[in-house]
């Protein structure tokens, strides 16, 4: 399998490959265009010998919502094609492709990242101008000295709040109270002064506000709590505005039997689960309880964190944590069990502190001096683990606005952001793993016993058992049940006439074996339709059972 940064030609590339090498198990769907008008492509994997994808349940995951998380979509590409590679090899990739369905979006942001990956912009989702129409003068990051990086920058300042460490001279620590008789510096992102106004000469720090372009955040702009520009930096001008985030949203409403999600992200090395508005107690308990053992799990097979959205990053300062977020979309509008699952964690690799297994609430209350212990410990690693390419010394550079400044630090973008790419295939390899096992939590639908009476001339009694044999229930969650009118139903197709009864006939929603949390029969996972139907003695007759998020079963008997 392959472990790489793909740049848009060569994933679209790569996918078509992979279709026409697996013409039964994959296809290549355009569900959109971007704005700069590539196309968004979504992939479907199922066996289509054992029915076709919207007759079994299924996992969505999309990547790169973020330009820079390409780390997301090197995940998403290694799984789909370890899903296809491992068919008829390693068990799980065999039954997630014969009784399940997989849909991915490789990649949502897919202007964003291919400037990204090519050039060295960095930015929240999309290039285009925003919140402004008009680009406003000011501060913008760029590459001022051509090295291909836009690092840090430190100016030398006497009002500078920032000194350079005594332990480690590339790092740059916090003045502390009172401090002075030293050297002092301003540290900011590199970048120059974009002036568009005609006016006289005026102190360069006047200039120096953020210029506030290219600012949208798709992963605010989705129809949940959305807060707007002033509530929520990025939230884009209404929900779904963004044309990636309208097709994204399209083709998720019009499949019924996604009953799993996970949206990938860097970083933290965590695995986020709902809720986002308060602690566990906000959710009913067998959904708290789903929740806690799909997470719990992931953990262990991707070798992450596990905690609640609500746990890892609220401060108690926010007005409403993460507003728009697409994993609280799935679950609040829709009761699909969503997760968001933040790839890379740089603080563990170097054996500092990170929010995923402290959570943000516990990281503010560090002081200054352990801030300062644990970037030591990240430039430390960054050096034995990356060498040049993930330490930059700071370099004197003359720049037009503020004179001789000095350029250097971390690796933005493949240290910070996203792993080394010689470090990519773990992430691959453990991401993938729960992402499998998501997929096989979902429903499954079985037929355990059909049993046919003749109880007249021409007169039969049919009593037909389903039972879900998945993890999660035909709901996905108890919530699911509450938002989802339309449960399971039974059919009967064949040369009868139903005479007591009714076809279809609604069973309702179907409990999985994670709602087996006491010694118990198991009947809230099973259900039964009964039938007495006028047929000639010998006739074949097809019983169906289905349901959008637990697909479809079916099995022929006699009369």
């Amino acid at each position: 399998m392959t472990a790489k940064y793909w740049t848009y030609q060569e994933m679209c590339d790569a996918l078509y490959r992979l279709k026409e090498d697996y013409l039964n198990f994959m296809d290549v769907v355009v569900i959109g265009q971007s704005r700069d008008g590539r196309d968004m492509l979504a992939v479907v994997l199922t066996n289509l010998q054992t029915g076709i994808a919207e007759s079994k349940s299924a996992i969505f995951v999309d990547a790169n919502i973020h330009a820079g998380e390409v780390a997301t979509n090197a995940v998403a590409m290694y799984w789909i094609e370890w899903c296809l590679d491992n068919y008829g090899k390693d068990v799980e990739a065999t039954e997630l492709l014969d009784s399940h369905t997989v849909y991915v979006v490789p990649r949502i942001a897919v202007d964003g990242a291919e400037l990204y990956l090519t050039t060295p912009a960095r930015f929240r989702s999309s290039p285009h101008s925003y919140p402004y129409s008009e680009p406003p003068e000011g501060y913008i990051w760029d590459d001022v000295n051509d090295d291909g990086h836009i690092l840090s920058m430190r100016v030398k300042a006497e009002d500078g709040g920032f000194a350079i460490d005594e332990v480690d001279a590339r790092i740059m620590r916090p003045r502390r109270p009172g401090e002075m008789g030293g050297q002092y510096y301003h540290v900011f992102p590199e970048g120059r002064i974009d002036v568009l106004s005609q006016s006289g000469k005026l102190p360069v720090w006047s200039r120096a506000s953020d210029a506030k372009r290219s600012t949208m955040d798709f992963n605010r702009n989705f129809p949940i709590r959305w807060a707007g520009e002033k509530g929520q930096p990025g939230a884009g001008t209404f929900p779904l505005s963004e044309p990636e985030l309208h097709h994204l949203a399209h083709f998720i409403i019009a499949h019924r039997n996604i009953a799993a999600y996970v949206a990938l992200h860097t970083t933290g090395g965590v695995i986020l689960r709902q809720p986002s508005t308060g602690d566990d107690t906000v959710l009913s308990e067998t959904d708290r309880y789903l929740f806690t053992r799909v997470a719990e799990m992931g953990a262990k097979l991707s070798g992450y964190f596990a905690g609640s959205n609500y746990q890892i990053f609220a401060t108690g300062h926010e007005k409403v944590l993460m507003p728009g977020a697409a994993d609280d979309w799935m679950y609040d509008h829709f009761g699909v069990l969503s997760f968001t699952v933040e790839i890379w964690n740089l603080a563990k690799q170097a054996g500092a502190r990170g929010y995923g297994e402290h959570g943000v609430r516990h990281l503010m209350t560090l002081s200054p001096e352990e801030r300062t212990q644990d970037q030591r410990k990240i430039y430390a690693w960054a050096e034995r683990e990356v060498g040049k390419e993930g330490v930059f010394d700071w370099m004197p550079f003359e720049h037009k606005d503020f004179g001789l400044v000095e350029i250097g630090g971390l690796n933005p973008k493949f240290v910070v952001q996203n792993p080394p790419p010689h470090m990519l295939l773990d992430e691959c390899v453990g991401v993938s793993a729960f992402l499998t096992r998501l997929g096989l939590s979902t429903a499954k639908l079985t037929i355990p016993s059909i049993q046919v009476t003749q109880e007249g001339e021409e007169l039969f009694r049919i009593v037909a058992e389903v039972s879900n044999a998945g993890f999660l229930p035909t709901s996905s969650t108890e919530k699911g049940k509450e938002l989802m009118l339309e449960g399971l139903r039974a059919r009967l197709l064949g040369p009868v006439e139903v005479v007591a009864g009714r076809s279809p006939a609604p069973i309702g929603h179907l409990d999985g074996y994670g709602s087996q949390t006491t010694y118990a029969p198991p009947k809230s996972q099973r259900g039964y339709v009964e039938w007495v139907v006028k047929g000639s003695p010998g006739s074949s007759v097809t019983v169906i059972f289905e349901c959008p998020r637990s697909g479809r079963v079916e099995q022929n008997v006699q009369l």
